[in-house]
């Protein structure tokens, strides 16, 4: 195996393995202009997806800003029939009990991988840690699966309508136990969770003030007593609902969950809490108060139009400043997809879930109610031992049961000679990954290791492969 000829001491010179912490925090992209070039379009579509190819990075610069945002927003006029017939065709020749937890997380992470919308996905990944979910305590994997496509059906879509959705969605009446929500014992669980982690916050991103108490918590669990299931559908049960009359967030009435969830999306406090998780997710965390309170406005605006609180996102010269690029630690999820999309590699997808959840992100079976927690939690001794491992399968999979990784089809046409060249040319595609002269420097002298370099069949096989792995594994990589 040639990629372990110089791994240790590469990583030592390169940044020291007790670096790798530190140096996540380190911004790679030297100062950006704010126009929209090949590295501007790359940022968009790492964080508007999982990354991709230099052909899917090119077309999105040459469209413009504007342009790509919009192409990238409308993914509903994009054919993406070949992705959904691959995957019925996969599912019935790998036989998928689609019933069963790992099947399900394979079922979601071919949609990731060979889609050709990839904001659709990245958002339904969103809105499963917004509203997150496990099968640890539901328990029914159809019903983890009903609610991914919830998800998936509404991602753009009016945020109020959507909460409303979730609320009667069954995982989520199980998770919070409003199946055990009646009148006169209502449950808190999932009216206490609907304002601190679904609309309001705990406290307001701006003010820090809470905008609202336990008193409205009782009252609105009141108004959802009744939202039950049955036969695996949402029921409501009008014999335990309480029509008595509540007050909820200053209002006065008879009200059912519905109101309370019209209520709530109508706060400036929601505005302001779904800006800020939004700009967080996509750009960078801590928002100028500034940036909340634009988009919270735009909110607003359209009537609490996910799309269009995107759109404008996504249109902001911050999105595309120095301070956003590769400024968060990629997830799990986003480091398999995104290497599987970058590389133009296949692998076993039933060996994918395996390596997420060594890396600490179990689709459909976040920790609690918060969701995961992100950022340099992702990191430690054994994750990122992990993910090491996984960019070794990959580069190392020449066909078979693991997957197929073809270097020679990254090279193709493209008439690299040299190892600088080399190096620039994977620099490029997987990020673009800016990195000190110093250690640019290390992947040229591990190409020349031996001797004079040429770069034929087994140069290919076994350096350039190397070369991959090791740019996959710098900290660098590991960031968005």
């Amino acid at each position: 195996m040639a990629l372990a000829v110089t791994r240790r001491g590469f990583f030592d010179r390169a940044l020291g393995l007790g670096a790798v912490l530190s140096a996540a925090r380190v911004v790679l992209s030297q100062a950006q202009t704010m126009q929209f070039d090949q590295e501007a379009a790359a940022h968009l579509l790492r964080r508007t997806g999982f990354g991709g190819t230099l052909a899917e990075t090119d077309r999105l610069a040459q469209m413009g800003k504007e342009q790509a945002v919009d192409y990238l927003l409308n993914y509903e006029q994009i054919d993406d029939s070949a992705m959904e017939q691959g995957l019925q065709q996969y599912v019935l020749a790998q036989n998928l009990d689609l019933t069963q937890f790992r099947p399900i997380q394979i079922w979601w992470l071919y949609r990731m991988i060979y889609t050709r919308r990839p904001l659709l996905e990245k958002m339904t990944l969103f809105w499963h840690g917004h509203f997150a979910t496990a099968i640890k305590k539901v328990g029914i994997a159809p019903l983890m699966l009903q609610q991914n496509q919830l998800f998936r059906r509404l991602a753009l879509s009016n945020f109020e309508t959507l909460v409303v959705e979730v609320a009667k969605d069954p995982a989520m009446i199980l998770w919070l136990d409003n199946n055990t929500n009646i009148k006169n014992a209502p449950n808190e669980n999932f009216a206490r969770e609907l304002f601190e982690l679904f609309t309001l916050g705990i406290s307001d991103p701006i003010t820090g003030q809470a905008r609202y108490t336990e008193q409205d918590i009782k009252e609105a669990a009141r108004a959802f007593t009744g939202w039950t299931i049955r036969r695996g559908q949402f029921f409501f049960n009008a014999g335990q609902h309480d029509y008595g009359p509540k007050t909820v967030l200053g209002k006065m009435g008879d009200w059912n969950g519905d109101d309370v969830v019209r209520f709530a999306c109508a706060e400036r406090s929601t505005g302001r809490f779904i800006a800020k998780k939004l700009w967080e997710f996509f750009a960078y965390a801590n928002p100028e108060p500034q940036i909340i309170e634009e988009i919270a406005d735009v909110y607003f605006a359209s009537r609490y139009s996910i799309k269009d609180v995107l759109r404008h996102l996504f249109l902001r010269d911050e999105f595309y400043s120095e301070k956003a690029r590769f400024a968060g630690i990629k997830t799990p999820t986003e480091l398999v997809v995104g290497a599987l999309r970058q590389l133009e590699a296949s692998y076993n997808l039933r060996a994918l879930p395996v390596f997420l959840s060594a890396m600490e992100q179990d689709l459909f079976n976040p920790p609690d109610v918060a969701g995961w927690d992100g950022g340099l939690k992702w990191i430690n001794t054994a994750t990122m031992l992990v993910r090491y491992n996984f960019a070794n399968a990959v580069v190392t999979a020449r066909g078979g049961n693991a997957g197929t990784f073809s270097p020679e089809k990254l090279l193709s046409g493209k008439n690299l000679q040299t190892p600088e060249e080399l190096v620039d040319h994977f620099l490029r595609l997987l990020g673009p990954l800016r990195l000190p002269a110093a250690t640019r420097q290390l992947f040229t002298d591990y190409l020349r290791e031996g001797g004079s370099f040429r770069l034929d069949a087994a140069t290919i096989d076994r350096k350039v492969r190397g070369l991959i792995h090791l740019m996959m594994t710098l900290p660098h990589y590991q960031l968005n």
